[in-house]
């Protein structure tokens, strides 16, 4: 395994005037490395990231080059004529910075699995660093949705550098079915120990988290436990945490709740619209729990 704890979403942040803020995004990247984070990600699934053009894009990704541990570089769905031109930059521009990866979506109606592995297949051969596919649900050239199966994945793993993919099933159940057993990094979506816990033993190599956004040393500690077999722990964990926050964040809306968080913690200046503006009532629930987690920071902190 490369990514062998959870990976935290970097999502950005604007000034007054909705210009990207990079300074706050670097602040953040700064305070994961202290609590001791060692996978990042830039990704199109990350809130406001599909409200930047292709130059933010690029001054966003940049930021993340004085990040200590793995860097997931997240690429908008383009054609492959441009994201060859994507490709050329970070080529150049992430010359030398260790342990870095590009996070790829694919940019068209599926079709077949040949065309998928062509696409990436082609990439492979331009990037100087290994890729991963943002397998988010594609809808099919005849009608329906398509979303990414063993036969596809299997193929793709035969690409010598092609890794692995930030999942994206709409169940647990279809997720233990396509993924179990195919020789990939799986990184599973939805920010939730809970869907780790049971993707794990089948296909899950890693997650991207949800309460380590703001607390990360509670995220670190569950992944550990969890992988040292101490069962209980990391169960125990879950309830006191997780349950909380998902119970709270999710009544709210996640990525309205996670942006608002992470402005109290003064990593998020501002949003860029159209965003939704919370009501009072839903600011203080936030802060609330927040307040209740924090709590078990340092109860549970990952060297135990």
């Amino acid at each position: 395994m490369i990514f062998n704890s959870p990976v935290y979403p970097i999502t950005p942040s604007f000034t007054k005037t909705e210009e990207l803020d990079t300074k706050s995004v670097i602040n953040y990247l700064d305070y994961l490395n202290e609590n001791g984070v060692t996978n990042v990600m830039t990704t199109a699934g990350t809130s406001q990231f599909n409200l930047l053009n292709n130059v933010e894009v690029r001054i966003l990704n940049d930021s993340l080059k004085n990040f200590n541990g793995n860097k997931i570089i997240g690429i908008p769905s383009l054609s492959f004529h441009n994201i060859k031109k994507e490709i050329e930059y970070y080529n150049e521009s992430f010359k030398g910075v260790s342990n870095t990866y590009l996070l790829i979506l694919f940019p068209e109606r599926y079709y077949t699995d040949d065309q998928i592995f062509n696409f990436y297949n082609n990439i492979s051969k331009i990037s100087d660093f290994p890729i991963l596919s943002h397998a988010n649900t594609m809808r099919k050239g005849n009608g329906g949705n398509y979303i990414y199966k063993k036969s596809l994945l299997t193929k793709l793993s035969e690409i010598p550098n092609f890794i692995g993919i930030k999942e994206e099933s709409p169940t647990i159940d279809f997720s233990i079915k396509e993924l179990k057993n195919v020789n990939l990094e799986m990184i599973v979506a939805g920010g939730s120990m809970r869907r780790f816990w049971c993707l794990e033993p089948f296909c899950a190599t890693s997650y991207l988290s949800g309460v380590g956004s703001f607390f990360p040393k509670i995220e670190e500690s569950f992944y550990k436990s969890y992988i040292d077999g101490d069962i209980k722990m990391s169960k125990k964990i879950m309830v006191d945490v997780e349950y909380p926050l998902f119970e709270t964040f999710m009544g709210i809306g996640w990525h309205a709740s996670m942006r608002y968080a992470l402005q109290i913690m003064g990593f998020i200046q501002n949003n860029r619209s159209p965003f939704i503006e919370l009501g009072d009532d839903e600011k203080e629930k936030i802060k609330n729990v927040l307040n209740k987690i924090k709590k078990y920071e340092d109860i549970y902190n990952r060297s135990m």
